[in-house]
């Protein structure tokens, strides 16, 4: 068993954003069930304010917002439940709830957003339409004759927890309602001593309304890569992406990471700029920065504090609800157990 208990309060150069303070819990859970094992992750979060940093601008914080109920209350609820079993030598086989991002889009510096970057670009590739927590299958592992091959694949619902009207556990199961399709992606990964570098494609097979508004535009698709370099206490990370213009506003995405790391204390900086799709009328590019410094306090405790610049949020400053450019500080305090 393992978690933790993650605080961030966050405030906006904008006076119109309310300053906020947020907590999650996370509780992680291994039960042996002969040859295999039942992964069980249960959160929680507090509420975000309708009018706070979280709500208002989406990509400053990753951690919020990702346990809760029709009401946009925060909740306790399993947001991964599946069970784990070996099918061959070093490959391992998934089913059940579970969280696609966990496979795909990996990097050894930039998905922990309790103790590295916040910046919701910093965690995940934001041209890769992933479901939420969502029933499926998943197998990862070597590939058979290789040390330094790797592989993941996965195939669930394209609707997960947070992506149904009433965010329930009831529409999880309604996988053939209409409108509701497949996400399936897989990526090969190689690893050598001081590099990772992966590349992968995806597909959302649910149907999306073309940009320009001529009506129906199928599935959303489209290709990734991770590339990561390392040496003694520095880290290196570059993320790129792909997506299918004429349903994805965000068509295009590049992103670096940096980290250095003298154990527990660490320094990092990132930026990434999300490319709008050339049907997304009047929407601009996203630009956003981040960076953090982050001191162990005692034991497992930790506090980071970070400052993001944020333009163009969701591709259109929001309209009147934000500035068009943004600094964001903020202070996170972590405590794993």
């Amino acid at each position: 068993m393992s978690g933790g208990v993650t605080t961030v309060a966050q405030r906006a150069s904008d006076a119109r954003v309310r300053a906020e303070i947020v907590a999650s819990f996370d509780l992680f859970l291994d039960v042996p069930v002969g040859r295999g094992m039942i992964h069980v992750y249960t959160e929680a979060n507090t509420t975000p304010f309708r009018d706070g940093v979280s709500r208002l601008i989406g990509e400053a914080n990753t951690d919020a917002g990702t346990a809760i109920d029709q009401r946009r209350r925060g909740r306790v609820q399993i947001s991964e439940i599946r069970l784990i079993w070996p099918v061959g030598e070093g490959v391992e086989a998934h089913g059940g709830l579970l969280d696609a991002t966990g496979f795909l889009d990996v990097s050894r510096i930039a998905n922990d957003e309790n103790l590295f970057f916040l910046g919701v670009p910093f965690v995940n590739n934001p041209t890769i339409e992933f479901p939420d927590y969502a029933l499926g299958v998943a197998l990862a592992g070597n590939v058979p004759g290789s040390e330094t091959v790797r592989f993941a694949a996965t195939l669930s619902s394209s609707h997960g927890i947070a992506d149904n009207p009433n965010v329930s556990y009831t529409q999880l199961l309604d996988v053939g309602e209409t409108g509701k399709g497949v996400f399936g992606g897989m990526t090969l990964r190689w690893v050598g001593a001081d590099r990772r570098v992966s590349l992968g494609g995806w597909i959302n097979s649910a149907d999306h309304e073309r940009l320009d508004g001529t009506g129906s535009g199928g599935a959303s698709a489209g290709v990734f890569s991770v590339a990561g370099w390392f040496r003694g206490e520095h880290s290196l990370s570059a993320r790129a992406g792909l997506a299918r213009p004429s349903v994805s506003t965000a068509h295009a995405f590049l992103g670096l990471t940096w980290l250095w790391m003298r154990r527990p204390d660490a320094l990092g900086l990132a930026i990434g700029r999300s490319f709008p799709s050339p049907d997304a009328e009047d929407a601009e590019a996203v630009m956003h920065a981040e960076a953090f410094v982050r001191r162990r306090l005692f034991g497992e405790v930790f506090v980071t504090g970070s400052i993001q610049r944020i333009h163009n949020s969701r591709f259109d400053g929001s309209g009147a609800t934000v500035a068009a450019r943004l600094w964001v500080p903020g202070v996170r305090l972590s405590a794993l157990f």
